[in-house]
């Protein structure tokens, strides 16, 4: 269910060569609703790569939103 969250955040999702591989761990000491906790789940992972891309730094020359939005905010200035 946490793919769910790649799907919200990411289009298209789930394509032969995007690598969105998510792990799950989990002790099994506390109980609890598979349904909620795969909700909660799918929202933190899209919460998770939204915040990524606004985290993220560029590279190799290939910018990052940051960069490309501070260009942006420059010119417009």
């Amino acid at each position: 269910m946490s793919h769910d969250g790649v799907a919200r955040a990411i289009r298209p999702a789930h394509t032969m060569l995007d690598g969105d591989t998510l792990f799950a761990l989990s002790t099994g000491r506390q109980r609890a609703d598979v349904s909620l906790v795969g909700a909660c789940a799918a929202e933190v992972v899209a919460q998770a790569i939204g915040n990524a891309v606004r985290e993220a730094h560029g590279v190799a020359g290939i910018p990052a939103r940051r960069e490309l939005r501070a260009k942006r905010a420059a010119q417009e200035a």
